[in-house]
């Protein structure tokens, strides 16, 4: 499955690596994050991991795959019982305005969790974009 939304912030691409470069600023934003835990110690973005933390609990952990602060990042789960794979790709790009951040979203339930897939598409499209309207609320607030 893929999901793909952007927003437009009115900050600068270097506002934009400020903000992303502290990893606890996903509570900020992604709603299905209550807390974020660092699992690493690396001091380079690339090879970190971390886990997050749901409003119920449920845990997940992930690893930075790819990252240049003014360009994009790359964020994969790591071995996971109910996806095969996920993986979040953000892109960040000058505009008038400010930065354009597009978030894309591809990940591959395992077949005993198939019977998500439908509710999944229905709700994670319109989940995505609430959640870039909390990161831009977040952004613009610093």
């Amino acid at each position: 499955m893929h999901f793909q939304s952007h927003t437009v912030v009115e900050r600068s691409l270097q506002t934009v690596a400020a903000f992303f470069a502290d990893g606890q600023n996903l509570v900020k934003w992604d709603r299905s994050v209550a807390k974020v835990e660092p699992t690493s110690s690396s001091t380079a973005a690339v090879g970190t991991t971390f886990d997050t933390v749901a409003p119920n609990g449920l845990r997940m952990s992930y690893r930075i795959t790819a990252h240049d602060p003014e360009s994009h990042s790359t964020i994969e789960l790591m071995p996971s019982k109910m996806f095969t794979r996920a993986v979040w790709r953000l892109q960040y790009d000058r505009v008038a305005v400010g930065t354009r951040i597009t978030c894309d979203v591809d990940f591959t339930l395992r077949p005993l969790y198939w019977f998500l897939a439908l509710p999944l598409i229905l709700s994670q499209k319109k989940a995505l974009a609430r959640d870039l309207r909390c990161l831009k609320e977040a952004i613009e607030a610093m």
